[in-house]
């Protein structure tokens, strides 16, 4: 009798030790990160029209982080996640692009140390395809009319942590054949390092299904899962299937796509966070939902101002939800200042891991603030997007531009409406100081605030210098432009970088109505000019726009240094000078040392003598002509 009470005793309790073993174990990570997802295109939000009940339930069952920031843009918001740090410390933002480099501790490699199997499907997006034969081919095959287009491989998701991927690596790729934008290029989807180009279907399907498997197989040891959704960014491409599901009434084509991808998203997250439940791993899985920015033009960001491509408050402040039953993370709301920086430490904590040795942290661990309902040790975010940089706080959010200041009380004023920056010199001040704390911390070379004094160095030119002479006609006027590129850069620059160069007038040249500027676009009919009104500051404080003199007059050689942050990562493939219509008459303007300065002090030539000349005969017009280059010695130039 004593052996059968013995095993029925161990038969009743065998299912306790099991849940008391897996409550135990290390909790699973399941971060859902949507693409350009509005604040409120989700139903939970006041104003969401779109029917969204997966992820409605999730806000209801979780904690909502109410005051959770990320980027404008998605490559910056990514690299905040996996590194916990700065995305001008890791060689990405403020545009998209970048290759993160492989000595940044990621997330993923946080999580692998403590004996977690990790995993990333969808869209990476901070690197480019892998460098492998097969890619290669391909690569040269989609740009076989383009055979001066370099293939620049990159690291692969693997090398940052991640033992599974199903990923695709660039932004804006075609959902059913998962080519870069436009249909540009070979297809990008790949299983770890094997090019997958064979792989036919509509890319959200795979993410999902390919996650899915991953939690199945790892469902009995802990795991770090790692889904940055595709959707609902564009291009607008929905399945037939998920365009039935949207209400008849809605009638307008782009709007009923639109709709169908944020329902086909919300359908995703019901399907993951449904594998978690039907394998019983709920209650022990941090699930984090949160978007990468804001929504486009398409989606809606009310309450916020501004949207995507916007330091305003609807371009960064995302829709997060964090839920974990045996964390007790669940049912309510949290008001903290908190980001995309902060996930790194704090999930690491939440988890109650050991943090891997890394360069140090931008991000807060908020775990205890969050855990108690208590108030958030973050202090302020930071960001620069092209003609200003902007900071918030809990309280405050702060736009600063060349000739201005914009002040709103975050508080009371969430939709940004009353700019109160004159009837608080004080907070403009103290911002401003936390503003050039960040910026010079970061070594950021804005583009619409003078450099420090300390890069400003004297002309030295010698040798061969560069000659350009444009003849501008009556015809032509104040709004006129003629643009001539003279030399060509294939390499990056970073927000960090700066441009710097000499330059001189001739005596019997016109002495306003000309700057540099770098050029983009390669097509000669639609190169774009990217110091604009309220970029391009030089170390004197002055717009290149606005055609500032050379000082010292004709023959005298002028130093300007100017921050590229605006433009960074990527190349700016043509450099040049811009004349402008409003007075006839002829320039002779001189150029010579042009190169990038980094933040390690060294520099990069983009001119330095005849040979790096780039420059295409520019046929006359009635507005400009004679345009000419041509390199001259230096002892030319004289006053």
């Amino acid at each position: 009798m004593k052996h059968i009470l013995t095993l029925l005793s161990a038969l009743l309790l065998s299912p306790l030790a099991e849940t008391q073993a897996a409550d135990a174990r290390k909790p699973n990570v399941v971060y859902l990160f949507a693409d350009d997802l509005g604040w409120s295109d989700i139903s939970v939000h006041a104003g969401g029209s779109i029917p969204t009940p997966n992820i409605d339930k999730l806000f209801a069952q979780g904690v909502e982080l109410k005051n959770f920031m990320g980027w404008c843009v998605c490559s910056p918001t990514r690299a905040m996640l996996l590194t916990g740090r700065h995305p001008f410390r890791v060689g990405t933002g403020p545009e998209v692009g970048g290759e993160l480099a492989k000595d940044e501790t990621t997330i993923a490699e946080g999580f692998k140390a403590n004996g977690y199997r990790t995993g990333v499907f969808g869209k990476w997006h901070n690197g480019e395809d892998p460098d492998t034969a097969e890619y290669r081919a391909a690569y040269a095959e989609a740009f076989a009319a383009m055979p001066n287009k370099k293939f620049k491989g990159g690291l692969g998701v693997n090398e940052h942590g991640f033992d599974e991927a199903w990923v695709f690596y660039g932004g804006g790729a075609d959902y059913f054949t998962r080519r870069t934008a436009g249909g540009r290029g070979p297809v990008s989807w790949w299983h770890n390092r094997e090019f997958r180009a064979q792989d036919a279907g509509y890319t959200e399907e795979f993410i999902v299904q390919h996650a899915m498997e991953f939690i199945r197989e790892n469902k009995d040891r802990p795991f770090f899962c790692y889904v940055p959704f595709h959707l609902v960014h564009a291009p607008l491409q929905a399945k037939e299937a998920d365009l039935k599901d949207v209400d008849p009434k809605v009638t307008d084509e782009t709007k009923r796509t639109y709709a169908a991808m944020v329902q086909a998203l919300d359908k995703n997250v019901g399907a993951i966070l449904g594998e978690l439940d039907k394998l019983g791993l709920r209650d022990n899985t941090i699930v984090v939902f949160t978007s990468d920015n804001g929504a486009n033009k398409d989606g809606s960001n009310l309450p916020f101002r501004g949207g995507k491509h916007s330091v305003y408050e609807g371009g960064t402040h995302l829709p997060t939800v964090i839920h974990w039953p045996n964390g007790k993370v669940t049912s309510r709301t949290w008001g903290g200042l908190c980001g995309a920086l902060d996930m790194f430490p704090t999930l690491m904590a939440m988890a109650d891991l050991k943090m891997p040795e890394t360069r140090p942290l931008d991000g807060k661990n908020i775990w205890p603030a969050l855990r108690d309902n208590a108030a958030s040790p973050v202090e302020s975010y930071y960001w620069a997007w092209h003609n200003e940089d902007a900071i918030r706080t809990a309280d405050w959010r702060m736009h600063r531009f060349f000739d201005r200041a914009e002040l709103y009380d975050i508080r009371t004023d969430i939709g940004e409406t009353k700019n109160v920056a004159d009837a608080n010199p004080d907070v403009v001040k103290t911002l401003t100081a936390k503003m050039n704390t960040w910026s010079d911390s970061l070594g950021a070379a804005l583009t619409h605030q003078p450099p420090p004094a300390k890069l400003d160095a004297k002309p030295a030119p010698e040798g061969e210098v560069l000659e350009v002479t444009v003849t501008v006609t009556a015809q032509a006027k104040l709004n006129d432009r003629l643009i001539v590129p003279v030399a060509s850069f294939d390499r990056s620059q970073f927000a960090t970088d700066h441009i710097e160069y000499d330059i001189a007038i001739a005596a019997d040249s016109l002495r306003r109505g000309f700057y540099y500027s770098p050029l983009k676009g390669n097509d000669s009919k639609a190169i774009t000019i990217n110091f604009k009104r309220g970029e391009g500051i030089d170390q004197f404080g002055r717009e290149q726009s606005m055609s500032p003199e050379v000082q010292g007059g004709p023959g005298v050689w002028e130093h300007r240094i100017i921050g590229l942050c605006s433009s960074a990562p990527g190349s700016l493939p043509r450099h040049g000078l811009v004349f402008k219509g409003g007075k006839p008459g002829t320039y002779k303007v001189y150029l010579d040392n042009l190169r990038i300065r980094h933040a390690d002090g060294s520099t990069t030539p983009i001119w330095a003598s005849g040979k790096d000349t780039r420059f295409k005969k520019i046929a006359d017009s009635e507005l400009f002509t004679s345009a000419a280059v041509r390199s001259v010695p230096a002892s030319e130039v004289h006053p």
